[in-house]
């Protein structure tokens, strides 16, 4: 039998870089004290602390192996917050579990729930973050919708009043991605501008009013930004050209070696690293993933989070040493994870909840493999979608086309959509499949890396393309 993971990459919003044959974790979550993983399959797992029910196994148990989600398939993207988490399905839904005191779980309800369920009145979602308390989802049509605590005006809606269902987030529109800290969101435009919106007492809005502002505001200073990353009360952003830069508490030296222990209130590059591929902010810690599969740290490390084998905080980024081929970062509270090229997961630092998934609750100082993740039976079948659809040539120049192998079961796959996607998942085509071969104009399209996502009731495969 053939392959059947060949050419499944990373789809959550984290990063998504390269290919891999495995039958582990498709893409990574850290949250406060517990973390989330989708397996290839389209089911979701997790592990860690369950106080509230947030690994969303019926029950409020803590697991130091990841454990599968209940009731979940054709999960597409996870999310992790401060006790709760979110679901992506192929379909544009989104579902919720865990804590629900502020209505973060947007079902209508203050009610914490221990399985997931649907977040009332969203379709069409393609992106999801969880913040402390709160919840976004991105829309097909580049708005943003929000749920949850709203204390600090992070809602974006006007107000400082919590929802329990979705509302959206005013003033703006086209939307590629978004990441949430504890009291602040952050938003990136398709024109590489960032949006802002809630607490600013750190200065991780930028030049604002200490209080904050209930209504998004631009980052001044800014421009060609590829991707933003909100840590607990810092924020990172991506340049096109690899650079990083920072706004913040740079207590610990979350953002480099400039201002050590102060609040910075207008973005500045962190020295040090360039080739950088995807970011990721944790509480008071950072993590910075390069164009060779390294990760480079700084921060806090008083529970060894910036994997460099001591508890020293680090104001100067460094690579952790024997951790290469990584695709993806995800740093949580006191805690990293990094996904593997070879699908598996390595995770470091504060580990009491059993939040690193290696079997215990022992603190780690270096990356410790996470155990027993994802393990499926090879001989199952990943979808029926991956078998019925076809992506060709690859390498591509000017087209690439999309098939059906079988074009007598072409009814079975109605509504059947493809989208394409570059490096920093912004969204270039979409065309629903209507004949047994449709046709994705690459002409205009610059040399490199683009991912084809092909969904429908059907299941989910995501193939990674080469425009020469």
């Amino acid at each position: 039998m053939k392959n059947k993971f060949r050419n499944l990459i990373l789809t959550a919003t984290l990063c998504c870089l390269g290919g891999f044959s495995s039958i582990n974790a498709q893409s990574i979550a850290a949250g406060f004290h517990h973390s989330v993983y989708r397996c290839v399959g389209g089911t979701a797992q997790s592990v860690g602390s369950n106080v509230s029910g947030e690994l969303g196994i019926g029950t409020t148990v803590q697991h130091t192996t990841p454990v599968t989600v209940l009731g979940l398939t054709n999960v597409v993207a996870v999310a992790s917050g401060y006790s709760h988490a979110l679901y992506l399905k192929a379909d544009g839904t989104v579902w919720a579990v865990g804590a629900n005191s502020s209505g973060q779980l947007g079902d209508g309800t203050t009610t914490g729930r221990k399985t997931p369920v649907q977040v009332v009145g969203l379709t069409g979602i393609i992106t999801i973050a969880a913040g402390y308390n709160h919840s976004l989802f991105l829309k097909n049509d580049g708005t943003v919708w929000a749920v949850g605590d709203n204390n600090s005006g992070h809602l974006g809606d006007g107000t400082t009043a919590d929802r329990n269902v979705p509302g959206q987030v005013l003033g703006l529109t086209n939307v590629t991605a978004m990441s949430t800290g504890m009291f602040h969101s952050l938003f990136l435009k398709n024109d590489g501008t960032v949006w802002a919106v809630g607490g600013n007492y750190y200065g991780q809005i930028g030049n604002q009013p200490l209080f904050g502002s209930s209504s998004a505001v631009p980052v001044v200073g800014l421009s060609g930004i590829t991707a933003v990353a909100a840590g607990g009360t810092h924020s990172l952003f991506l340049k096109n050209n690899g650079t990083v830069w920072g706004l913040g508490n740079n207590q610990y030296g979350q953002l480099g070696n400039v201002s050590v222990g102060s609040y910075v209130y207008n973005p500045f590059q962190i020295a040090g690293i360039t080739g950088i591929t995807a970011i990721s902010g944790g509480y008071l810690h950072s993590l910075f993933l390069k164009n060779n599969g390294t990760v480079w740290t700084s921060g806090m490390n008083t529970y060894g989070q910036i994997g460099d084998g001591t508890t020293v905080d680090r104001s100067v980024p460094a690579a952790i040493s024997g951790l290469s081929g990584v695709v993806a970062i995800a740093a949580g509270v006191n805690f990293s994870l990094f996904l593997k090229s070879d699908a598996t997961v390595r995770g470091v630092g504060y580990n009491s909840f059993g939040e690193l998934g290696d079997g215990t609750t022992t603190q780690r100082l270096t990356p410790v493999q996470v155990t027993g993740l994802c393990s499926i039976n090879l001989a199952d079948e990943e979808n029926a979608l991956e078998n019925a659809v076809t992506v060709y040539p690859n390498p591509c120049s000017g087209q690439l086309f999309v098939a059906f192998s079988d074009t007598s079961g072409l009814a079975d796959y109605t509504n059947t959509v493809a989208e394409l996607f570059n490096l920093q998942g912004q969204l270039l085509r979409s065309m629903l499949l209507q004949t047994p071969e449709t046709t994705i104009q690459m002409n205009d399209l610059t040399t490199g890396i683009y991912f084809v996502h092909i969904k429908s009731a059907k299941g989910l495969i995501v193939q990674k393309v080469v425009k020469k």
